[in-house]
């Protein structure tokens, strides 16, 4: 899936910039997991951990997988990394990004596409 979307397409590259980002992006590749596991595993302060999680969440390259209720009541979201493999290639005087997303996204893609439509009338 290529970004046409020159602000999107900025916001994957400053994401993947960042060092912590990449950690954390790849501690929730495959199994998904809450802030403050994230935080713990990665050895990041959780503060960093929400602010560097919304940051990947704006540029979709994670999502929320489930939820969780604390025994408090409280709703935790369980992230997961929304796409398999990012590519970024120089092409005459821009960048291309593309970005391939996992099976979940894809579906969830796929749901909301078909859902969203209004039927004729």
């Amino acid at each position: 899936m290529r970004l046409t979307d020159s602000a999107l397409r900025d916001k994957v590259l400053q994401a993947l910039g960042d060092p912590e980002s990449r950690v954390l992006l790849n501690a929730i590749r495959d199994t998904p997991k809450d802030s403050q596991t994230i935080s713990r595993e990665a050895g990041i302060p959780l503060s960093s951990v929400y602010r560097k999680l919304a940051a990947l969440r704006e540029s979709g390259l994670i999502m929320t997988s489930s939820f969780v209720v604390t025994p408090e009541g409280k709703r935790q979201d369980l992230l997961v990394a929304a796409v398999t493999e990012v590519r970024i290639a120089f092409r005459g005087e821009g960048v291309e990004v593309d970005l391939t997303p996992t099976q979940e996204n894809a579906n969830r893609i796929w749901f909301e596409m078909f859902t969203s439509r209004t039927p004729n009338k």
